[in-house]
């Protein structure tokens, strides 16, 4: 029976390591839906920063990034298209090598956290061994089969969106009248005016969307 799992890892040749280890502050999620092309050497980021000349300074600096490129928006940040370099160690490869896809993927404090969907539990071993062999950190935060999903949470919010939600509900700002203001919750979290709203219109869509696909499983 197909399995979910939630992993979170790092390596020090994994993808963007240096980027991640110099701007600590950059939220950094796949494209789902590019992800987890098994063709195309491209992978495809959202990068939540206020400041692109930087990201380009690191992304052209980072030893496992063999090509960098903009290529457009999404939701105000930017998406850049990305070549991994041949040195670069990729959990994704290895997930798909097992018959398995990436459910969604993001960037948690000095590495990965990931969504699979895998075949059973010894294509789940397969890559645990593979990053073991590999030196990855690799800690395994969820698994469950699929007639299991109803009972676990599965709403794939960052922890800086998790943080920022729960900074605007407890202090009052899904209130009418609003107790506090987007000004407040940047404030706060010492980020821009756009990059807390960002973070809050992200996060809600999510809890959203997590919440409808959950009753469309419980229909069927």
């Amino acid at each position: 029976m197909a399995i979910l799992t939630k992993v979170q890892f790092s390596h020090p040749n994994m993808a963007l390591a240096d980027v991640i280890s110099s701007l600590p502050e950059t939220d950094i999620r796949a494209l789902k839906e590019v992800s987890t092309d098994p063709v195309s050497d491209q992978s495809f980021f959202v990068f939540e920063t206020d400041d692109s000349d930087m990201l380009e300074r690191e992304l052209a600096a980072d030893r496992t990034v063999e090509t960098a490129h903009r290529v457009s928006s999404y939701e105000d940040q930017p998406v850049y298209s990305i070549e991994f370099a041949p040195r670069t160690l990729l959990l994704g490869s290895i997930v798909t090598e097992q018959d398995g896809f990436s459910l969604n993927a993001h960037r948690y404090d000095d590495g990965w956290i990931e969504r699979w969907q895998l075949p059973d539990r010894e294509s789940l071993q397969a890559v645990w061994e593979y990053a073991n062999d590999q030196s990855f950190e690799f800690d395994i935060r969820e698994l469950y089969r699929m007639s299991e999903r109803d009972s676990v949470e599965t709403i794939g919010l960052t922890k800086k969106q998790r943080d920022t939600l729960g900074y605007a509900y407890n202090n009052g700002y899904f209130d009418e009248p609003r107790e506090t203001t987007l000004q407040d919750i940047a404030d706060s979290f010492d980020i821009s005016i756009s990059a807390a709203s960002s973070r809050v219109r992200r996060g809600v869509k999510n809890l959203i969307e997590s919440s409808s696909k959950l009753s469309e499983d419980r229909k069927n």
